[in-house]
């Protein structure tokens, strides 16, 4: 499965190391997503409510078949919401730094190289 947009640089990547993947990864999963603020943030809170929802009911019936009441059901939903908050953290993460690249580049892009004596034309 191959992304046209995505540079083939898949052994590269892997031979830089797990900061090349994970910038790659956190990319991928950033790009998805071009639209308003509020489509994504309807987005990945019906997803956060989604992914809870379904490990409440993993462990809900991994507790029913074992006979253990609420242990699984609290350990699931515990392990699902801080892994939706560290899902969040680093796409967050990922966009502000490629926001700042773009501020960086955005902010380099109007500036004139500085003229120095030596570098004057000879009249």
């Amino acid at each position: 499965m191959s992304d046209s947009s995505l540079p083939d640089s898949s052994l590269p990547a892997a031979k830089a190391g797990p900061t090349a993947v994970t910038r790659r990864l956190t990319k991928a999963m950033i790009r998805g997503n071009r639209s308003g603020n509020v489509d994504q943030g309807m987005g990945q809170g019906m997803e956060m409510a989604l992914t809870i929802a379904v490990f409440l009911g993993i462990g809900w019936g991994l507790d029913v078949w074992l006979g253990t009441q609420p242990i699984f059901m609290i350990a699931l939903v515990i392990f699902s919401t801080v892994g939706q908050f560290i899902k969040m953290w680093f796409i967050y993460d990922a966009r502000m730094r490629m926001l700042e690249n773009e501020r960086r580049q955005g902010l380099s892009a109007h500036q004139q190289p500085v003229m120095t004596p030596e570098d004057a034309p000879e009249v």
